[in-house]
């Protein structure tokens, strides 16, 4: 971009050393006002303010050499420049000193400290300060999680506009977190931040559409939500409207728009939505080079360990359907499930053992897993554990019941 007059002539009054004209400068470089973007040249000229006791330059050049914008990085320096315009009251410089404490960035991490920082620049109406205080607060930074005060400080920074935070309290108040269950206070935080374009804000605005919570039942404007969403890349909401139009809700059922946002969110890599393309590949009427590769994307999706498509892909080496069958292969992957809580896959090794399907039989196996699948009073397990118990002798109850125990410390089954 070719200098303007206007830009030449105020590198010239900068270089005689006036703050005003340096700070300007610093400003239209470090955003590309009229001239072309370069946060090199930014911070060159927030040095030149700075040296010369520019409060505003002291912080700006304190937190380009923090983060290493378009300056190399050096806490060292970081700290002296945002040090003197801290004791000047300056609440951006307190606050990048509270994130130096809080992340341990040039001075020993210390949460306190951070908090002591948020603190000071919260009541300089510093607005990140106040999410910074909610989120440390919210996740349990202090050594204990206080929610009530997360919302307060999430609150505060919301109501002057912070995104993040305006999402933060919508996710409260949809779940009943530090303050009471409020599906419409949900719906209108979420909104405030959907208008401004936040992709996730705008997700959860539709969810409650599509749900109903807060909002009128509407489809539709779940569906320009999602998709205002999706347009940004979205994942989740790539995956939402892939259900919609595989499931037809709302819309009329379409496999080609639901296989186009599923394939969109599977780039990230997505598991779920991995899962649905192999699902969608082995059951709906598709090509057969589709089909072929419904068992690469199940097995994608098993690797970034999503339990229905490790049982899937298990059943599907288990039948030799797709794939040459395997049971070893077939064992590994339902084992995974189930040791990790999925019940569908408990149960279905239950019932291997209790057949003896590609595997010799065995009642004690059979009536463990069993066991593991009914906590939750699935009647299909308690029907095979009464059935199986009838058939076992008093040694092989107890042999069960030690597997069981053992199954149960594994799994982090909790029983009564």
């Amino acid at each position: 971009m070719t200098e303007s007059t206007e830009v030449t002539f105020l590198i010239g009054k900068a270089e005689t050393s006036p703050v005003s004209a340096q700070l300007t400068l610093a400003d239209m470089y470090e955003n590309g006002y009229g001239i072309a973007r370069d946060m090199g040249l930014a911070a060159q000229w927030y040095l030149q303010a700075a040296k010369q006791g520019s409060v505003p330059a002291q912080a700006n050049i304190g937190s380009k050499y923090l983060n290493g914008s378009g300056i190399d990085r050096n806490f060292e320096k970081a700290m002296y420049w945002l040090r003197l315009a801290a004791g000047r009251n300056n609440a951006n410089a307190i606050a990048d000193i509270g994130w130096s404490f809080q992340e341990g960035l040039g001075v020993d991490k210390d949460i306190n400290k951070a908090v002591q920082c948020y603190e000071k620049a919260a009541k300089l109406g510093h607005v990140s300060s106040k999410y910074n205080l909610g989120y440390i607060y919210a996740n349990g930074l202090t050594g204990n999680t206080n929610q009530e005060e997360a919302f307060k400080n999430y609150l505060d920074a919301a109501k002057e506009g912070h995104q993040k935070a305006q999402l933060n309290i919508g996710l409260m108040c949809e779940n009943g977190i530090g303050h009471k269950q409020d599906f419409i206070q949900a719906a209108e935080w979420y909104r405030k931040a959907a208008d401004k374009n936040y992709d996730k804000a705008q997700f959860n605005l539709g969810r409650l559409y599509e749900q109903g919570e807060g909002v009128p039942r509407d489809y539709q404007s779940a569906i320009m939500w999602y998709e205002r969403a999706a347009d940004q890349g979205y994942y989740r909401a790539q995956y939402n409207l892939g259900l919609i139009f595989l499931n037809g809700k709302g819309v009329e059922k379409s496999i080609e728009l639901a296989e186009s946002y599923f394939l969109k969110a599977s780039i990230r890599p997505y598991a779920r939505a991995t899962y649905q393309l192999g699902k969608m590949y082995l059951t709906e009427d598709v090509s057969q080079t589709k089909k072929d590769q419904a068992c690469e994307y199940l097995l994608e999706a098993a690797d970034l360990n999503y339990f229905p498509a490790q049982y899937m892909i298990g059943k599907l080496y288990l039948k030799g359907k797709t794939v040459q069958q395997d049971i070893d292969k077939a064992m590994e992957w339902i084992n995974r499930a189930a040791i990790q809580g999925y019940q569908p896959a408990q149960y279905k090794l239950g019932i291997i053992y209790k057949e003896g399907m590609a595997v010799e039989r065995n009642l004690c196996m059979a009536y463990a897993w069993l066991r593991i699948a009914s906590i939750d009073e699935n009647s299909a397990a308690v029907a095979a554990c009464n059935e199986i118990r009838e058939l076992m002798s008093a040694k092989e109850l107890e042999i069960s019941n030690d597997l069981y125990q053992e199954l149960n410390e594994i799994t982090g089954t909790e029983t009564s």
